[in-house]
């Protein structure tokens, strides 16, 4: 009889550690924030997690892609520029005429501008989003990577 008393208590025990640990569990968030309107986007990530921003450039009209890496810490790195087009190449400093031109570069976050008829996209594991949909043409979006706990990164998918 006395064994019985203790199982529901260990019960007890067990999912307050478990919710504990829903509480205080810290993961890092890739956020797309409209700092324009109250939008925004974000999706779970790891250290070395990559993604992708596609568009067409709005001055040549030619397709580019930028590809990313989440750092160690908070920052995102810019790990290279894809393109066919030597001119959006050369806009961006680079003068031999490849397909992909690396870079490692560090930032704690970057901003772009929604562009409504050329389209944008951002490429995060299975996951890809369309700007058009976090704003109007001219809103600022910028995009870092935050730390939150479990708990508030999934109530703030509601």
């Amino acid at each position: 009889m006395k064994s019985k008393g203790w199982l529901p208590l260990l019960a007890t025990l067990v999912l307050i550690s478990v919710g504990g640990a829903f509480l205080i569990q810290e993961v890092r968030v890739l956020q797309v924030v409209n700092a324009d309107r109250a939008r925004h986007f974000q999706i779970m990530v790891k250290p070395a997690s990559r993604f992708t921003l596609s568009y067409i450039n709005s001055i040549y009209l030619e397709p580019a892609a930028e590809e990313f890496e989440v750092g160690a810490g908070d920052e995102i790195i810019l790990k290279g520029v894809r393109t066919q087009s030597p001119a959006v190449a050369h806009y961006y400093g680079f003068e031999e005429g490849r397909e992909y031109y690396p870079v490692n570069r560090k930032m704690k976050s970057f901003a772009l501008r929604v562009g409504m008829s050329i389209p944008q996209t951002l490429d995060c594991g299975n996951r890809k989003i369309s700007l058009q949909e976090m704003g109007e043409k001219g809103d600022r979006l910028e995009v870092r990577v935050v730390r939150m706990t479990l708990a508030h990164y999934l109530l703030s998918k509601f």
